[in-house]
């Protein structure tokens, strides 16, 4: 459809305006307190109750890590349904205002749970629960740092 980033940019221009470069950022601003609340605050809670931060260093970091993909997980599934809307709003940027489907986001919710079930607000979840092992290591790196940082 696209022959390139600079076409889509300039397609997107055209059809919705500058405006339309920024389809679904209400939407991601709303989902990433959610997320990044749950990721940290779980994260920091399940690792205050871990059993084997005191057994060495390899048992601390494959601990930590299963603390950090449980919480990585929960997160994403918590703010998927704000992903959703937000692709959603994304692939309907480009079409004409009069062909679009949603009219925002809080009409997009609506139509999803309504038209597709509340289960469609999650629809890809689960590929995305796989990518969550980068954010993982995140944590526990970020956990060792300031470990190592307050032991100076």
């Amino acid at each position: 459809r696209f022959d390139g980033l600079l076409h889509c940019l300039r397609a997107t221009v055209a059809t919705s305006g500058v405006c339309g470069l920024y389809a679904g950022i209400g939407v991601s601003v709303a989902g990433i307190v959610p997320y990044r609340g749950f990721y940290f605050g779980l994260f920091d809670t399940l690792s205050a109750f871990d059993p084997y931060t005191d057994r060495g260093v390899a048992a601390k970091a494959a601990s930590l890590f299963v603390c950090a993909q449980a919480s990585a997980v929960l997160a994403g599934y918590i703010a998927y349904p704000f992903d959703t809307v937000r692709r959603r709003l994304q692939l309907q940027s480009c079409q004409p205002p009069d062909d679009r489907v949603y009219r925002g986001a809080a009409d997009c919710l609506r139509k999803i749970v309504t038209e597709e079930g509340a289960l469609a607000l999650f629809k890809g979840a689960n590929m995305n629960a796989i990518r969550t092992v980068g954010a993982a290591l995140v944590l526990v790196l970020y956990s060792e740092i300031t470990d190592a940082m307050a032991a100076t």
